[in-house]
């Protein structure tokens, strides 16, 4: 199969048209999102959500998250006594569109395949207007995981996408560098509380501020995407910099610092997720890092400098983690 790729930027209608066609027929396409790259295929048919499941190689236990144009979609892909709280009503009103996903219990317009067997679906309203222009023009959700094989890297730019699927889905959309670069936070509503199920771009702060939050580590099974132990990880081994490390890695690790460029005499190559502290900056650097370093001759690890964990820094070492897992 040959990958094409259309840049949504210089022609944003042609390249949403043949998007939409290829959806209509069960096919896959890559889209850009405000977060990653995302391989989309119908939501509401088995056949393409299998088709996601083989060309990223990804275990069938593993959930899909639905992306759909609006709240109105809630109606129907989730149980009416879910979708009304006042809770989950307040969370969609500050954070969609964006990169909040929310657990629902499903209907069955839902496929079990799409869910991984487990009776919740995984919901988010997307804020990319290539994305958003898909979904309005497809008139039906999509389940839309990373564009990616299961547990590489996820990709932040169409490059990185044809990368890692290329000869194995028909069409890419390039609409450049996401904005985020960190998938979506994912969470579960109780009667009075926020579970975090992965954190993500909307912060454990943010949430607070709608309601008591309680952060999961760890599940005997998964009830939402990127909760595998080893996930996100580039083909190079990845570690955690000790700062009592005084070892010298020069001769076949690189460093992806935190802050200005030091370290310098100690390693092979040294790359900063943000020289000025900045986190956001730095969740949009992280995976772009990973792949950069993975491609370098002579590097056979990476380690890498711990950032502080508040807001967005949880999130950033939630898949540093994961990458070293």
């Amino acid at each position: 199969m040959q990958t094409a790729i259309l840049d949504a930027r210089t022609d944003l209608s042609g390249s949403v048209s043949a998007a939409v066609e290829i959806l209509r027929l069960n096919g896959l396409v890559a889209l850009p999102s405000e977060t990653v790259y995302g391989l989309a295929g119908n939501a509401l048919e088995s056949e393409a959500a299998a088709k996601i499941f083989q060309a990223k190689e990804r275990p069938f236990f593993d959930p899909l998250i639905v992306h759909v144009a609006g709240p109105e979609w809630l109606t129907k892909l989730a149980r009416p006594d879910s979708a009304e709280s006042p809770l989950v009503a307040e969370m969609i009103e500050r954070f969609w569109p964006g990169p909040l996903t929310i657990l629902f219990p499903k209907t069955d317009l839902v496929p079990d395949i799409v869910t991984a067997g487990s009776r919740s679906v995984a919901i988010r309203m997307p804020s990319h207007p290539v994305f958003v222009e898909v979904l309005r023009r497809l008139g039906k959700p999509l389940a839309a995981p990373s564009a990616n094989r299961f547990g590489r890297v996820s990709p932040t730019r169409a490059e990185h996408v044809f990368k890692e699927l290329g000869g194995r889905i028909p069409l890419i959309l390039d609409a450049g560098p996401t904005t985020v670069g960190l998938e979506s936070t994912i969470v579960r509503a109780t009667e009075h509380r926020i579970e975090i199920l992965r954190p993500g771009p909307i912060t454990e702060e943010a949430l607070g501020d709608v309601a008591p939050t309680d952060e999961l580590h760890g599940s005997e099974q998964i009830a939402a995407p990127g909760q595998a132990a080893s996930h996100y990880a580039p083909e190079k081994r990845v570690c955690l910099l000790d700062i009592e490390d005084t070892a010298d890695h020069s001769k076949d690790s690189a460093l992806i610092c935190w802050g200005p460029i030091h370290h310098t005499e100690r390693f092979f190559e040294v790359r900063s997720l943000s020289e000025k502290y900045n986190l956001l900056e730095a969740a949009q650097r992280l995976f772009q890092l990973f792949r950069e370093i993975e491609q370098m001759e002579g590097v056979k690890q990476i380690f890498v400098e711990p950032v502080p964990e508040r807001g967005l820094g949880r999130a950033i070492m939630n898949r540093i983690g994961r990458a070293a897992g």
